[in-house]
């Protein structure tokens, strides 16, 4: 039973973590992806942790245990990662990560093939906490910095402002933002009542 719930708690994180990436892929139209190896993928899944000195990447792919080590291929270098695996079949998957939310010591760095899945552990050049594997959370912050920037300079009706920030709002946030809008609107009626009589 602990297998097959880690098992759907992985794929579940895939799944979450391909949306993420088809989300920034579609963000940034100006990015290309790196080309699927000819006749084969891109892998676009993957589970990841972190500790203070690794970023695991965790790869589901059938069979892995059984391949030569010839057929999968790492290279590590301090902003990227690229991994190419040829699988019983002979087609290759691609991962290219370019560039890595932050640095990596290459040397450090490994890939090993486990029971059903690849482990590709990152060494990280300091123990920063890591956002994101690729780069995507800092052009998220940045593009909500320049959001604010902009914001700052141009004027904006409360309802433009409060529309801004419900939809960045977590529930309880939105809840609140409900409750001052419902109380603001009944000001505005009873004030509108009182001029009217």
């Amino acid at each position: 039973a602990r297998r097959l719930l880690k098992k759907e708690l992985l794929a579940l994180e895939d799944e979450h973590r391909a949306a993420l990436s088809e989300d920034v892929s579609r963000s940034d139209p100006g990015k290309k992806p790196a080309p699927p190896p000819m006749g084969g993928s891109r892998i676009t899944s993957y589970a990841w942790d972190q500790t203070g000195k690794f970023v695991k990447l965790y790869i589901t792919f059938s069979g892995a245990h059984e391949l030569p080590a010839e057929n999968i291929c790492c290279k590590f270098d301090t902003a990227s990662l690229e991994l190419r695996v040829k699988d019983a079949d002979d087609k290759e998957k691609l991962l290219n990560v370019k560039p890595l939310f932050a640095e990596i010591d290459p040397a450090a760095s490994s890939c090993v093939a486990k029971t059903d899945r690849l482990l590709v552990k990152l060494a990280k050049k300091s123990a920063d906490e890591w956002e994101s594997v690729d780069d995507s959370a800092h052009k998220e912050r940045e593009r909500k910095e320049q959001k604010q920037r902009q914001a700052e300079t141009q004027p904006k009706s409360t309802a433009a402002m409060l529309s801004e920030l419900y939809k960045d709002a977590d529930d309880e946030g939105k809840k609140k933002l409900e409750a001052a809008w419902e109380a603001g609107r009944s000001k505005r009626e009873a004030a509108r009542k009182g001029q009217q009589a």
